[in-house]
C-alpha cells in the first residue's frame, strides 16, 4: 500500500494552466476565463492548442490535446491544471498521456464531467488525488462570494482538513446510516466505461489503499436515460466493487429522464434495489455534478457521511 499522492496547495500569484481535453472553446470564452483567473490573483497559461477544434466535438487532434495536458504538468511554473469544459472524447487521449511525467510532477487537477475519465485514469496509473470540481469555463459565471467558488478555492488552498460539506439544496436519504471510507467516483458514465480497460481505477485500488479499505462511491450524471444509469450501476456491482463500498453519495442528476420505457420505477427505488444486498447508507441529491451550486470533491480522501445529519465530512486536507 503506497497511499494517495497529494499535490501542493495553491498560493496567491501561482500559475494556473488551462487545457481542453474534450470539447472545443472559442477565443471569447478563453479570454473570459483568463480575465477571471487574473482577477482572482493567479497567472494563467493556456495550452498551445487550446483553441484548436475538430467540428464542434473535439478540441483538436489526439496529439494536440494530449500534448497540452502533458506540457501543463511538465511546466515547473504551473501549480494547478483546470479543464476548460467537458464533452465525450477525453478517452481518446489516454494512451498519449504521460502518467510517469504526472507522477513526477503532481499538481492540482480540477474538472468534472468528461474530466472524470482523466481523473480515474490518473488514479489508476499513479495514485494521485484529483478534484471533481467546476470546469474553468464556468468560473466567471459564479458569484464571487457564492458557495461554488468559496468552496473551490478553500479546498485547493487550505492545508487543514477540508471539513464538512453541508446541504446548499435539498438532500434526501435513500438508505439510513453513517459510514466512513475513501471518496471515489465522479461522472458515472465515464467511470463505468473505464472498467476492464488498462485505465480501470477499481482494479488498482488495492495497490493504492490496501485490500481492507472501504470506499464511499460518489457519482453524478446528466442528459442520460435512467435505464442507462441502471446498466452502469449494475456493471459496477457486477465488477465486485460494491463489496468494498461503505456508503454511496448521489449528486445531481441533471436532465435525467426515461424515454425507452413508459412504466419505469422511481430513481431512488431503483438505486435502493441495485444496492440492497450490501445495505450501505445512501445520500441523494448532494450538491455536485452539472447543477449549481457545486462542491469541489477531492477524489481519494478519507470521508465520513451521515444520512440523518445530511453531512459529508472530508477528514483530511486535500493539499500539502
Amino acid at each position: 500500500m503506497s497511499g494517495i499522492i497529494k499535490p501542493k496547495a495553491l498560493q496567491p500569484g501561482d500559475t494556473v494552466a488551462l487545457v481542453a481535453p474534450s470539447e472545443p472553446i472559442d477565443r471569447v470564452q478563453l479570454s473570459r476565463v483568463e480575465a477571471y483567473m487574473t482577477r482572482s490573483g493567479y497567472n494563467v497559461k493556456a495550452g498551445n492548442n487550446v483553441l484548436a477544434k475538430i467540428g464542434d466535438y473535439a478540441a483538436g487532434t489526439v496529439r494536440q490535446r494530449a500534448e497540452d495536458l502533458n506540457n501543463a504538468f511538465a511546466d515547473p511554473e504551473v501549480k494547478a491544471v483546470f479543464t476548460l469544459v467537458g464533452g465525450m472524447v477525453a478517452s481518446q487521449i489516454l494512451e498519449s498521456v504521460d502518467f510517469e511525467l504526472i507522477k513526477k510532477n503532481p499538481k492540482i487537477f480540477v474538472g468534472y464531467s468528461d474530466a472524470t475519465t482523466l481523473q480515474m485514469a490518473i488514479l489508476a496509473k499513479i495514485g494521485m488525488l484529483t478534484f471533481h470540481g467546476p470546469n474553468a469555463l464556468s468560473l466567471p459565471d459564479f458569484k464571487v462570494s457564492g458557495y461554488t467558488l468559496t468552496n473551490l478555492w478553500r479546498v485547493l488552498t487550505a492545508t487543514s482538513a477540508v471539513g464538512t460539506i453541508k446541504p446548499q439544496s435539498v438532500w434526501q436519504e435513500v438508505r439510513q446510516g453513517s459510514a466512513e471510507g475513501i471518496l471515489f467516483g465522479g461522472n458515472l458514465s465515464c467511470l463505468s466505461k473505464l472498467l476492464g480497460t488498462a485505465f480501470d481505477p477499481i482494479a488498482k485500488l488495492d495497490n493504492i489503499f490496501g485490500k481492507e479499505e472501504k470506499f464511499i462511491l460518489f457519482w453524478e450524471e446528466d442528459y442520460e436515460q435512467f435505464s442507462e444509469i441502471m446498466r452502469m450501476l449494475w456493471q459496477i456491482r457486477n465488477s465486485g466493487f460494491f463489496a468494498r463500498v461503505s456508503g454511496m453519495v448521489v449528486g445531481k442528476l441533471t436532465a435525467v429522464a426515461e424515454v425507452d420505457y413508459q412504466d419505469f420505477p422511481p430513481k431512488k427505488q431503483l438505486i435502493r434495489e441495485v444496492t440492497e444486498p450490501f445495505n450501505f447508507p445512501i445520500l441523494y441529491g448532494v450538491d455536485f455534478g452539472h447543477d449549481v451550486p457545486k462542491a469541489t470533491i477531492p477524489v481519494g480522501l478519507r470521508t465520513a457521511m451521515d444520512t440523518k445529519k445530511f453531512t459529508l465530512e472530508i477528514l483530511e486536507a486535500a493539499v500539502v
